[in-house]
């Protein structure tokens, strides 16, 4: 299964990432993939980070003598790509970043496409945290997205955006299975007024997250978010799991 994760910037999608991520790696291993170029889910996790695919990208463009010789690019990158991986308790990790400078990458993209199609098969649970434009979703790099979570604050306008993003994805042509809305942070109970907004939006699914203080005390601290079973996020995203699994 392959959950992508969409949202503007601030409505916590990162941390929410990583607990889904850890909940799901209770169930088998999960392929994490941090698609958002400001690269938060490491953190979230307490992964490190060696080097992203971007990178991989870039030296694969602008220094072609940097394959060994015999060596084709499509080779090149698969063997990258699998030296880049940071495997850890269940939960395997690779960070996109972002390619810099000029060149052409489209070839690049192509044996990526190709990376991710072989590899995404061996996994359970594929998770993807990606930015709010759904860069690799869109360039199809990542297959398809069979459950897209799209996160928003408790306000009318956050959860409108939301639906803007879905309609992105299918603008550009994505292959979506369920769209589900994630109102994150609320205060108490979900109101009803931002329940009739999401109905009228059309998700297949609403779930909410109360707000936690926990997650504002490890940000501060710069920690891994490691919470207790009982935590606000923690209960949401069990809910989560429990809708799309």
């Amino acid at each position: 299964m392959i959950i992508a994760l969409a949202g503007k910037g601030g409505v916590g999608k990162s941390s929410i990432s990583s607990q889904l991520i850890r909940q799901l790696s209770k169930m088998g291993v999960v392929l994490a993939v941090d698609a958002d170029p400001n690269t938060n889910l490491p953190d979230k996790l307490g992964l490190p980070v060696e080097t992203t695919i971007g990178e991989i990208k870039n030296r694969a463009v602008k220094d072609p003598d940097s394959i060994p010789g015999g060596m084709s690019k499509h080779e090149f990158v698969s063997m990258e790509v699998r030296k880049a991986m940071h495997e850890h308790d269940n939960i395997d990790m690779l960070v996109m970043g972002r390619p810099e400078g000029e060149g052409c990458y489209c070839f690049m993209n192509n044996v990526l496409r190709e990376c991710f199609d072989t590899m995404i098969k061996r996994y359970k649970f594929t998770v993807v945290d990606n930015e709010a434009g759904m860069e690799h979703l869109s360039r199809k790099i990542l297959p398809r997205a069979d459950v897209l979570l799209l996160v928003s604050d408790p306000t009318r306008i956050g959860i409108r955006t939301a639906a803007r993003l879905s309609a992105v994805a299918s603008e550009v042509g994505m292959e979506i299975g369920r769209r589900i809305l994630i109102i994150n942070n609320l205060p108490g109970d979900l109101p009803a007024e931002l329940a009739e907004e999401a109905a009228a939006c059309g998700f297949t699914g609403v779930a909410a997250i109360g707000h936690d203080p926990l997650v504002y005390t490890a940000g501060l601290e710069g920690s891994a978010l490691r919470l207790p079973d009982d935590s606000k996020l923690s209960q949401g995203v069990r809910a989560i799991v429990k809708m799309i699994t």
